[in-house]
C-alpha cells in the first residue's frame, strides 16, 4: 500500500513581473523548489489574456511543510500590502516522496 505524506500547496496567481520576487520568497525560506506556469482567465480584475506587454499572469506553485506555511504566507502577504494584486490560496495536498519537498 502506498504511503502518502501531508503537505501544503501554495498557489499564487500574479502578474509575471512578480515572478522573481516570488522565487526570492521561496528561496528565503529554503524551499526545495517551485513551479511557474502561464495563467489566463477572468476575475475581479477583468480578462487576463496575456496579449498585452506586462499584462501576462503566472501561476506560482510551492509545496511546503505545514511548519513553514505561516512564514511563507506572511512574506506573500507583504506583497499584497504593497499594493500588488495577487490571488492566493492554500490547500492540503498529499505527496509520495516528502524528502523531495523538504530542504
Amino acid at each position: 500500500m502506498l504511503q502518502f505524506h501531508s503537505m501544503k500547496l501554495i498557489n499564487v496567481i500574479a502578474n509575471a513581473t512578480l515572478e522573481e520576487r516570488l522565487i526570492g520568497i521561496a528561496e528565503a525560506h529554503a524551499t526545495s523548489g517551485h513551479t511557474v506556469l502561464e495563467a489566463r482567465g477572468a476575475g475581479s480584475a477583468g480578462l487576463q489574456t496575456g496579449s498585452l506587454e506586462g499584462g501576462s499572469n503566472i501561476l506560482f506553485m510551492l509545496i511546503v511543510a505545514e511548519s513553514k506555511l505561516d512564514e511563507v504566507m506572511a512574506d506573500i502577504q507583504k506583497l499584497m500590502r504593497r499594493g500588488h494584486h495577487l490571488a492566493t490560496f492554500v490547500s492540503d495536498t498529499q505527496v509520495l516522496r516528502p524528502e523531495k519537498f523538504i530542504s
